[in-house]
């Protein structure tokens, strides 16, 4: 049976056979904003519109439902490194960037362009790009070469400069990007608060910046200033990672993490770190899809984990969980991907709904404590056989 590709907005576009329609929805949040990739490129908003981070007019302070961000092509990937700053690669290759320029990721010199930035602009030193990531001091871009180049603020290794600084120390500003030395053939790149991870075409990982949570999967907690190879990791198929967890998914589809760890016995603050990959416990280590805090699995049930003061488990309740089997959330099923950032939840069902839960972004409106509709992508009709 061949399934329909999702349509955005009501759009006509061509079909596209399962599952890559799925594939094709991209995801990226604060706490108070998120950016969405439609199906057919299009790029929306939802959230909080402070320095014009929705694209929205400036008189807008808060945007309900997803709506377009003028002034830009159709997107490839989104970044959303904190509350101030967008961030979308689009499908001309070019990276594009606004909001608020705390550490240069505006790109440019001396803080970039302008100090704010309230319309989509490209930074003008990249082209032939593949992949973005985005830290709250700095940014990424992937190569079509299969080359990093990064920018921003040299925070404990962040840069891959070789340089290290201590947490919280300032680090050396570099406004324009610079090629990541030693590192090439990269066909992803992630990032989370304050750690990188390639993924080479060979499937191995590399992995460099802060390291307090061990983060990097190097069995310590030393930052790293220049690229690590992770080791145990070979045949990875996808990497993911976001605040100070990681992880990576092996080619029988089974998923390695490490950081921050959901455990087997319920315990206090954020679970025991994980110093080098491991499977995910419990019955989370049945997941197919993963997120920070999150997990979808074949049957299209949803399980959370963690803190829950912003209604980040999705459950309704505020009860934290951090055990190995997670919560259900009842309300959830058909689902298929599932993404997190800045105490969001979000979850795609097969049928094209996006649900979303935690901080709405707006102090009126409050917190989502259930999953929450914001965007349907109709589907249109299957061709007959």
């Amino acid at each position: 049976m061949r399934l329909a590709r999702i349509l955005p907005f009501a759009c006509a576009l061509p079909l596209l056979a399962a599952p890559d329609w799925q594939d094709s929805v991209h995801i990226a949040s604060s706490s108070t904003h998120t950016l969405v990739i439609a199906p057919d490129g299009t790029v929306a908003c939802q959230g909080s519109n402070r320095y014009r981070v929705c694209g929205a007019d400036p008189g807008t302070e808060f945007v309900e439902k997803l709506a377009r961000v003028p002034g830009l092509p159709k997107g490839r990937a989104v970044a959303v490194p904190d509350a101030w700053i967008s961030m979308v690669l689009g499908e001309d290759g070019r990276v594009y960037v606004w909001g608020r320029n705390d550490f240069g990721l505006l790109g440019g010199t001396d803080r970039g362009p302008t100090y704010e930035q309230p319309k989509p602009t490209p930074i003008p030193a990249l082209q032939g790009v593949v992949g973005i990531a985005a830290f709250v001091h700095g940014g990424a871009a992937l190569l079509q070469d299969g080359t990093v180049w990064m920018w921003g603020e040299d925070r404990e290794g962040l840069l891959a400069t070789g340089t290290l600084t201590l947490s919280g120390q300032s680090g050396k500003p570099h406004y324009t990007p610079r090629r990541v030395e030693g590192l090439d053939g990269v066909v992803q790149i992630v990032g989370g608060y304050k750690h990188m991870l390639a993924l080479k075409s060979d499937g191995t990982v590399w992995t460099w910046g802060a390291n307090k949570y061990g983060e990097l999967g190097l069995g310590d907690q030393q930052a790293r200033a220049r690229p690590a190879r992770i080791q145990p990791l070979t045949g990875i198929t996808r990497i993911y990672a976001s605040g100070s967890t990681a992880g990576a998914r092996q080619a029988n589809g089974a998923w390695l993490v490490w950081g921050p760890s959901p455990a087997p016995t319920i315990v206090e603050d954020r679970g025991p770190l994980v110093l080098n990959p491991a499977p995910l416990p419990g019955l989370l280590r049945e997941a197919t899809d993963l997120a920070d805090g999150a997990a979808a699995f074949r049957d299209g049930t949803v399980r959370t984990w963690g803190g829950n003061s912003f209604g980040s488990l999705g459950t309704g309740g505020g009860v934290d969980a951090y055990s190995s089997r997670g919560v259900l959330v009842r309300t959830l099923s058909s689902v298929v991907r599932v993404w997190t950032g800045g105490s969001r939840g979000f979850a795609l069902k097969s049928d094209g709904t996006l649900y979303m839960w935690g901080p709405s972004g707006s102090e009126s409106a409050g917190i989502y404590r259930v999953p929450k509709v914001i965007a349907t992508f109709p589907m249109a009709p299957s061709p007959k056989q």
